[in-house]
């Protein structure tokens, strides 16, 4: 049996940095080329081994303790809705303290103090978020942030919470206005 190597006591221990691995040159889109998928199912059929066409669960990649990513079309499209500089300071605010539930606790006076203005101005940031749908009064001091904007397309929280709130959400589509161009009246 080979022995382990040992380190001298002259030799201190150089610690090292590890950088994380480039992708492959040949990946697309998180895709392996067939040749490399191939050469892995090869690896595993001489162990032995079996494997699952459920792909491989990673870990999300988001700051703090909660996933804030909101739906891609949504975010892209967040300019056409013409929202007020305080209905965004509201929204973000209510995209960053949400719950599993997409449940704000908040006052409107409890904001204001917060952003430094008037109550009447959150309330009218929120009458705006509310009539196109972001959010929702459930009762005094809680709001319901939207899940289709509050959680990544898909994720498990999004489905379990859009399926629980299924009457609800037929009723509080967020739907994208068109713009006109300027140009073409």
């Amino acid at each position: 049996m080979a022995q382990p190597l040992r380190r001298s006591a002259e030799a201190p221990a150089k610690a090292s940095r590890l950088a994380p691995a480039p992708p492959p040159a040949d990946a697309v889109n998180g895709m392996e080329s067939a040749r490399d998928l191939l050469k892995r199912f090869e690896k595993l059929a001489q162990k032995g081994g079996t494997f699952s066409t459920n792909p491989e669960v990673k870990p999300y990649v988001f700051y703090g303790s909660r996933h804030l990513s909101a739906s891609q079309v949504i975010q892209e499209n967040l300019w056409k809705f013409k929202l007020s500089a305080m209905s965004r300071d509201v929204l973000d605010h209510m995209v960053t303290n949400h719950d599993d539930l997409a449940l704000v606790e908040m006052t409107q006076s409890s904001l204001a103090v917060k952003f430094g203005c008037s109550q009447s101005k959150v309330s009218r940031a929120i009458g705006q978020l509310s009539r196109h749908n972001f959010t929702w009064k459930e009762r005094r001091g809680v709001y319901r942030l939207h899940p289709l904007y509050a959680y990544r397309w898909g994720s498990v929280k999004q489905r379990r919470l859009v399926e629980s709130l299924k009457k609800t959400l037929v009723d509080r589509e967020i739907v994208i206005p068109t713009v006109r161009n300027e140009a073409t009246r």
